[in-house]
């Protein structure tokens, strides 16, 4: 079966990564995340640069460094790290793909608009509330 959430997997390495980086106590290197994560590191690479870009995380040069969350990545919500990776959210509003659903009394605009504010509600939750979760 088809996953309902279609999101990149940039977009979710990018969510642990900065999740990881989070919940540590010092800086956290990227080969150390890709192993962590069980992920690829160049792929991991990639996310990085693009979080660093954004101003989420900073990266500290030297023999001992790594990456660090910003204050804006400590205050960041989920859809800050998605947007980050993937660009601004689109919702669908239409089960057929349509812009907007062309049916007067379509039985699925309900059921749509309440995943849309379901999904906006985790898209504000902060990071910081889940490494408070997982400790």
């Amino acid at each position: 079966m088809k996953l309902l959430l279609n999101m990149s997997e940039a977009a979710i390495l990018g969510l642990h990564a900065v999740e990881v980086i989070a919940e540590s106590e010092g800086l956290r290197t990227t080969p150390d995340i890709a192993e962590e994560l069980g992920v690829s590191y160049n792929h991991l690479a990639k996310v990085m640069q693009r979080l660093t870009r954004s101003g989420l995380v900073a990266p500290v040069r030297g023999p001992k460094g790594g990456f660090r969350l910003t204050a804006r990545g400590a205050a960041a919500a989920v859809g800050d790290v998605v947007e980050a990776i993937e660009g601004k959210a689109e919702y669908a509003n239409c089960l057929m793909g349509a812009k907007h659903c062309k049916r007067t009394r379509c039985p699925f605009r309900g059921f749509l608009n309440e995943s849309n504010r379901r999904f906006e509600a985790v898209l504000r939750t902060k990071i910081a509330s889940f490494t408070r979760q997982a400790k």
